[in-house]
């Protein structure tokens, strides 16, 4: 595994990130389109991996074919008589409405179940206690009347042990004012526990409630959860992070050119894999799993924009089309999925260009 994660932070990195992170995420989101399909007799003709020109075909099903294609950026699915005006008794054109609209969705719903399972193995079997370690401890603070000193470790707050894949003390605010329990681990491993007050949120101004500053946050070991409460954090986590990319929606149009000051830049597949292999060794396997969660459940709220050729937006188009009914339904339709596929084609060369800008710029 060490071997993996350092192959994947070298100079290959980023292409292996999108080739072993990103592109499974997105064959996933294919594969619910076939499955849901087959479950409502709509024959598919080709499920890709990748996109053309076709390299092999792996399998030659009774109706499907499974292909390896060239472009290693994703995968399709092409069903079968989704020709305008087609008769086949089986294809998509024939398909009821109600059967499209599952088909569409069905990629949705399997990234964040696909999400939601990820998130709940690092919250159960992969997870890991985390430690703060200090930096430094401010004069006169809560933690050095207490006798927190520089280069210990905090281990707990008021009994609950830290994840290391959450964000430490984040609570804590919430408590100014208030005492509470923390356990603190010497530099020879020695631990005690300490109550303290925390300031107030008028004293804590420029300084914070505790008084510390955190040098790293380091594993230390399992973290032991009951199963109801593995389920709790897995949904809980699945939902903040397919609610991230929401926030990050606003900032598309000026994302590429943001400076560093106004935060980080919402950033496209190429700076998602640049960012991921650097990390890839501090990361670890746990960290790499986290971020396919995240991508897997931002990839699944994406698809809902109703946005074509986005699922959501192919929703909209079925829906539209059977209110207006007819020939004019059919052109409105093809006439929003070519406008929507050109819009998104552009909206991946701004993000990209974007990326480009800030590997190459140095920016943040």
């Amino acid at each position: 595994m060490a071997e993996l994660l350092a192959l994947v932070g070298g100079v290959l990195g980023p292409f292996l990130v999108l080739l072993l992170l990103v592109v499974p995420l997105i064959v996933v989101h294919e594969l619910g389109h076939l499955v849901a399909a087959r479950r409502r007799g709509i024959a598919v003709e080709e499920f890709g991996i990748g996109f053309p020109p076709r390299i092999a075909v792996l399998h030659r099903g009774s109706r499907t074919l499974l292909t390896l294609n060239a472009l290693p950026f994703g995968g399709f699915v092409r069903m079968a008589g989704a020709t305008e005006g087609s008769s086949e008794p089986d294809g998509w054109e024939r398909a009821s409405l109600t059967s499209k609209v599952f088909v569409m969705l069905a990629g949705v719903v399997v990234n964040l179940l696909v999400a939601f399972a990820l998130m709940f193995v690092l919250a159960g079997p992969l997870a890991e206690r985390g430690e703060i370690l200090l930096a430094d401890v401010q004069p006169g603070s809560p933690a050095a009347n207490a006798g927190i000193l520089p280069g210990e470790r905090i281990s707990s707050l008021n009994g609950v042990p830290f994840d290391r894949f959450e964000t430490p003390l984040v609570g804590l605010r919430e408590a100014a004012g208030s005492d509470v329990q923390l356990t603190v681990l010497s530099g020879d491993g020695v631990s005690r526990e300490i109550t303290l007050r925390l300031r107030t949120i008028e004293e804590a101004a420029g300084q914070g409630v505790l008084g510390i500053s955190i040098g790293n946050f380091l594993a230390a070991g399992p973290l032991e959860r009951p199963l109801t409460e593995m389920v709790r954090l897995a949904a809980q986590r699945t939902i903040q992070a397919g609610g991230a990319i929401i926030g990050g929606l606003a900032d598309l149009l000026t994302a590429p050119f943001r400076s560093a000051e106004d935060g980080p830049a919402l950033a496209g597949p190429v700076g998602i894999a640049v960012g991921v292999a650097g990390a890839a060794e501090r990361l670890g396997f746990s960290g790499l799993l986290q971020i396919a969660a995240l991508l897997s459940a931002n990839l699944a709220i994406l698809n809902l924009l109703p946005i074509p050729p986005l699922d959501g937006g192919r929703v909209a188009t079925l829906l539209l089309r059977r209110a207006l009914g007819g020939d004019r339904g059919r052109r409105v339709e093809q006439a929003l999925v070519t406008a929507g596929a050109l819009a998104m084609l552009l909206l991946f060369f701004w993000i990209t260009l974007g990326d480009l800008a800030t590997v190459f710029g140095g920016g943040a």
